[in-house]
């Protein structure tokens, strides 16, 4: 008899050998689907339209699947989220753009497009001090609405099925700190201005330790992983020296991993683009267990070395691409890159199947089809 699927993930992050792989669509971090997709993939399985459950703001979000596609496809994971702050202060400003709880402006071009940052409520400041940060409001960490029947609805789930549960946290210190000055603007304050930067990254890191320890104390005893975000890498290198990351943000992110760890024995995952493998070492140290989305085609992250190097104390979720294969490539192409990376990253475990961030707007629906029938139908070696 084969494993449940909770056992099989927890086998896979406790790097241990499983039955056949495990596989996630929409319960992890940045595993959902562009709605244009989703609604293409409904029709070619012979699905009747439904209404979408949208993962993020707006109609250029990403969408969760539905009950009946992830059980057509045998998927291993559910995810769990956070609810609406009571005291949410994000307003809709007009029909393509909208204010978020952390004050940030979003703004997509037409209502296909993705929302992108565009303004954050620090970033006309010049030269600022630490004193500056009390000019805006901040979201309440502990603010009920985030946590109002969370435990409720995580165990009903758990005592109904036998999938494994991820809390999804979002996005995190960097990100986060980011969106509030702007992109050049964090990147010059943390050269040019780092007593600021280092406040800005602690503010930011207070209140998502706080929202981590509200949220994951709720449900911590009924959770298999907790997922983060934080991106720290572009397509060919990292966004900074190791260093300099070392000196200006591993701190912070250490501080949210003890967090974690402090409250529950579930495995923590970091997602982050990019070509980050020499971070690996320092993300390891602080406590990170499970690497998302291992970004196959950015420069260095070549599977069978970072399983060679980092296999033993960290796991990969993701890995199948979604900037050639996915979109571009036929069935078969698909089919054979998800053996592959079954073969290059699932030896003894700690590897779950997922894309290489969402599932995009091009991707032909027998290209995801190939991808999770090849995954569940794969076995190990």
């Amino acid at each position: 008899m084969g494993l449940s699927h909770r056992e099989r993930v927890q086998q896979a992050l406790n790097h241990e050998a499983t039955d056949r792989v495990a596989v996630d669509f929409g319960g992890g971090p940045a595993t959902q689907i562009h709605p244009d997709a989703y609604q293409r993939l409904l029709t070619y399985m012979g699905f009747e339209p439904e209404e979408l459950r949208q993962a993020g703001r707006g109609a250029g979000q990403v969408i969760v699947p539905n009950e009946k596609v992830l059980q057509h496809f045998d998927i291993d994971v559910r995810g769990i989220y956070p609810g609406r702050a009571d005291g949410d202060a994000s307003a809709t400003l007009d029909a393509h753009s909208y204010i978020d709880d952390w004050g940030v402006t979003w703004q997509k071009a037409d209502m296909r497009a993705q929302y992108i940052n565009v303004k954050g409520p620090l970033q006309h400041l010049v030269d600022p001090t630490p004193d500056a940060l009390d000019s805006i409001d901040w979201p309440s960490p502990t603010d009920p609405g985030r946590v109002r029947g969370l435990r409720e609805r995580t165990i009903a789930l758990r005592e109904e099925t036998d999938y494994a549960m991820v809390l999804n946290l979002g996005n995190t210190t960097f990100a986060l700190a980011q969106r509030l000055r702007g992109f050049a603007e964090l990147f010059e304050d943390l050269l040019l201005n780092p007593v600021f930067a280092s406040a800005l990254m602690e503010r930011v890191t207070d209140i998502v330790c706080g929202i981590a320890d509200a949220a994951i104390g709720s449900v911590a005893d009924l959770i298999d992983a907790v997922s983060t975000a934080d991106d720290l890498g572009t397509q060919t290198q990292a966004f900074m020296h190791p260093d300099l990351y070392r000196k200006m943000v591993k701190p912070h992110h250490a501080r949210l991993a003890t967090t974690v760890h402090r409250l529950t024995q579930a495995r923590m995952i970091l997602h982050s683009d990019g070509a980050i493998r020499e971070l690996l070492p320092d993300l390891i140290d602080i406590g990170i267990d499970v690497l998302n989305p291992v970004q196959v085609n950015a420069v260095g992250m070549v599977p069978t070395e970072l399983k060679r190097e980092f296999g033993k104390d960290l796991c990969f979720w993701g890995g199948i691409d979604t900037q050639k294969t996915l979109p571009f490539g036929s069935p078969s192409d698909v089919a054979t890159e998800v053996r592959s990376r079954i073969e290059e990253l699932g030896a003894g475990g700690g590897y779950v199947v997922a894309s290489v961030h969402n599932i995009q707007a091009e991707v032909p629906p027998e290209n995801i089809v190939a991808m999770y029938q090849a995954a569940t139908n794969t076995n190990l070696a």
